[in-house]
């Protein structure tokens, strides 16, 4: 165990129900706003950072961003091309996607993204007209193993933030 795994938050292990999640998630996000929100989501994996993303061609565009390594920044407004991301494999397939080892995914051989982003979970977050709107995702420098039941609940959550985005004044505020 590295320094660093021994100051992870203990991985929720519960048998909540995925109802009783995205109602714990919801109630999070309307209470203390998305920062603790996905602070919440990100405790439940051992992956660095969590993140919500906008996909806005050629750019995708970091909304919010969580860093279990420095969990009282408050990130987001970074710019990079969506083509250098794996949230552009999201959005160009508009389902799930999940790399726990980049370096050997065959996938991702001649991905850009491949030697910095090593570990990457991320489903996409739709506006209300179904178009993908943009990316909620965990993502690490390490190798991660996703944990069986945490893509339902990325999924179950994304519809949360859609929703929660959605009601903002410009619909993408970047941070509470």
């Amino acid at each position: 165990m590295t320094s660093t795994d021994a100051t992870l938050p203990e991985i929720n292990t519960s048998a909540d129900t995925l109802a009783d999640i995205e109602t714990a998630f919801r109630t999070t996000l309307d209470s203390s706003g998305m920062d603790e929100a996905l602070a919440m989501l990100n405790s439940r994996t051992r992956f660095r950072f969590t993140g919500v993303y906008r996909v806005d061609p050629p750019t995708l565009r970091n909304l919010y961003l969580f860093d279990r390594e420095n969990p009282t920044l408050s990130l987001g407004g970074e710019a990079v091309p969506l083509d250098s991301t794996y949230c552009s494999i999201v959005a160009a397939t508009r389902a799930p996607f999940v790399a726990e080892d980049a370096p050997t995914d065959r996938r991702l051989a001649a991905h850009p993204a491949r030697d910095a982003v090593v570990s990457y979970a991320g489903v996409p977050v739709r506006s209300s007209d179904g178009r993908v709107f943009g990316t909620l995702c965990h993502y690490d420098v390490r190798p991660r193993i996703l944990p069986e039941t945490e893509l339902a609940v990325l999924e179950i959550t994304s519809r949360c933030i859609s929703s929660w985005l959605a009601s903002r004044p410009s619909g993408t505020a970047p941070h509470d």
